[in-house]
């Protein structure tokens, strides 16, 4: 398999060592556009801060801690495979720790050469568990990332995004998510809806209330300069993704898996050029997705569709970027150029000033040359 060009021949180099493959996926510089905060806690900073501030925890050993958090086997739905997060989030006790959980986060990251990651964080949930304002979660939570990338190499940005009905939980309002998020604007740039229930219900479905509160919510997010990622196409069906982008003016959609189900739908994500934020692993431990065989993203790339490979939940699903981008060569034949067009891809749709994103091109497009191969070599 032909997986690079020689850098001094500008031949094909065909690469059959598994071993070597693994340690250049490593050494790429990576994107991470669809990764959660709250799903990204070390458990045992969760032990830690529950042992020191008096939380209770089901249990107090750290393997019995593991097992319940560490998804290991696929969920029977989406809300059994999400509810650890309620476990996580305890981490969100005041400020100082959310800083810790989130310098932490991005360090994990680093450590896997991710160079620009944009963290999602839901506030209102992280801060309903123990009675926060918004803005102390948030204040918190970057200045965690900032102290993280004054120490690493990497660039990071936030997505704030509400909490699905909000009023049964005692949350904060979306409007309040929403106008706290502006006053954090150097490093909150996007915001994250939802077009589908976690029990799959397409926003079409949805009451009337709903559906014009989330429009009207996306809207104002649009209007104050915000990017729109929205989740869709998950769970519900491929609708879900093209109410997505024509009622919640999705820049990019979170999953969107299930658009591969029709070709006329698919056509349309295509020719908008909306990008994908595809999670592999987490679509398997989710039991969205029966096996990675079974898995759209290698027909979807063929069609067109621009994708994104990302880890969504990493300590749910005992995931890294590079293990991701590993799946797609052992399992869906992609080689190191079409990898290297998908991280650009990512880079391409990230929500961030152009001057930054074609620096930042150019800073990977060197690495990509020293690692022996080019991003569009193919060609």
């Amino acid at each position: 398999m032909v997986q690079g060009i020689d850098v001094n021949t500008r031949k094909p180099i065909v690469v059959k060592e598994r071993t070597w493959l693994a340690s250049v996926i490593h050494e790429l510089p990576k994107v991470d556009l669809h990764r959660h905060l709250v799903g990204s806690v070390r458990i045992e900073t969760l032990l830690d801060v529950a042992v020191s501030r008096g939380i209770a925890l089901p249990t107090y050993d750290l393997q019995k801690l593991t097992n319940l958090i560490e998804v290991k086997t696929p969920a029977s739905s989406l809300r059994q495979f999400l509810k650890p997060l309620t476990f996580l989030a305890l981490c969100f006790c005041d400020r100082k720790t959310s800083a810790r959980v989130a310098y932490e986060a991005v360090e994990d990251a680093a450590k896997d050469n991710v160079k620009y990651l944009e963290l999602g964080i839901g506030p209102a949930f992280e801060a309903s568990l123990h009675n926060l304002s918004l803005e102390e979660v948030i204040k918190g939570i970057i200045e965690g990332v900032k102290k993280a990338e004054e120490k690493c190499e990497i660039k990071v940005n936030l997505l704030a995004g509400p909490t699905f009905k909000w009023k049964e939980r005692g949350a904060h309002s979306p409007e309040e998510v929403l106008e706290t998020a502006t006053k954090f604007r150097e490093k909150v740039v996007g915001f994250g809806l939802p077009a589908e229930s976690k029990e799959g219900i397409s926003f079409s479905k949805w009451n009337h209330e709903m559906k014009k509160e989330y429009v009207t919510l996306a809207k104002k997010a649009k209007d104050a300069g915000f990017g729109i990622t929205v989740h869709a196409g998950e769970v519900a069906g491929p609708e879900s993704v093209i109410d997505a982008i024509k009622f919640l003016n999705a820049d990019r959609i979170g999953h969107g898996i299930k658009i591969a189900q029709n070709l006329d739908m698919l056509n349309f994500v295509v020719e908008r050029k909306v990008p994908l934020e595809i999670c592999l692993t987490s679509n398997i431990k989710s039991g969205v997705i029966r096996s990675l065989k079974e898995h759209p993203v290698r027909q979807l790339w063929r069609r067109g569709v621009t994708i994104t490979i990302n880890t969504d939940d990493p300590t749910l699903c005992q995931t890294t970027s590079t293990k991701e981008y590993n799946l797609l060569l052992d399992i869906f034949n992609f080689s190191i150029v079409d990898i290297q067009e998908v991280i650009i891809n990512a880079l391409n749709s990230a929500f961030m000033p152009e001057k930054e994103k074609s620096d930042l091109c150019k800073l990977f497009e060197k690495c990509f040359t020293k690692l022996g191969v080019f991003p569009n070599s193919a060609n």
